[in-house]
């Protein structure tokens, strides 16, 4: 018995070190950190020299699939002949090929030019047209970063352009559109709270910030 003992307390001792190894490095892995609204507006800069539109209404669209800006612009050009690339102003990446909640910025939006993300009722000459990574019809929903992302972008842009919740559409509710983006599993209500809510810049976290909004994602978070 004690002999096995000897023999089974090194590599027991060797396994729980990894175990511990991966668990630390996990935690200590940095992830990507919503920008401040200071981030946001230099986000957000176009080109220079090129003025930004008034757009009137945001239209959010899940990718259907893992990607990046990289990979879905060149699945824009290469196989819908879409000559000015990635159809969407912006991409929020669910940590596949960009990280978890990282916000990409396309040269749609760079140069202030009509999107390629929704025809339907003139959408794409009026709106601005956000992606999250993901397939929230068939999977689950965005992740909490991406989440925070989008409510951070969505309340900057919402603010910058004056546009109101109402505003701010799936793909599927635009009128014409046949489609089930964002799909079933995306919080819309979310993203509209996230235009009535108080700027987090403007108001101490503790004071509010995402107070109104962080709520309903700990009640998203509970009904899992």
């Amino acid at each position: 018995m004690r002999r096995a003992l000897a023999v089974l307390l090194p590599a027991v001792c060797l396994l729980v070190g990894i175990v511990t190894g991966w668990i630390i490095s996990a935690a200590l892995t940095p992830g990507y950190r919503v920008p401040s609204k200071a981030g946001l507006q230099r986000l957000c800069a176009p080109n220079p020299g090129v003025g930004l539109r008034q757009w009137k209404y945001i239209i959010l669209h899940h990718s259907g699939g893992d990607g990046d800006a990289a990979s879905i612009d060149r699945y824009h050009r290469e196989d819908r002949d879409w000559e000015n690339g990635l159809g969407y102003g912006f991409l929020i990446g669910n940590g596949t090929l960009s990280g978890d909640g990282e916000i990409e910025v396309s040269g749609r939006w760079r140069r202030q030019i009509d999107g390629a993300h929704c025809k339907a009722a003139g959408m794409n000459e009026k709106a601005i047209g956000i992606c999250f990574v993901g397939n929230f019809e068939h999977g689950g929903g965005p992740s909490r970063q991406q989440l925070h992302s989008g409510i951070a972008l969505i309340r900057y842009l919402s603010a910058r352009f004056s546009i109101p919740p109402e505003n701010i559409l799936g793909h599927g509710e635009v009128s014409g559109a046949n489609t089930k983006c964002p799909g079933r599993h995306f919080p819309l209500h979310l993203m509209r709270a996230a235009a009535g809510a108080p700027d987090k810049a403007a108001a101490p976290q503790r004071h509010g910030g995402f107070v109104r909004v962080g709520r309903l994602l700990d009640r998203r978070e509970h009904r899992r």
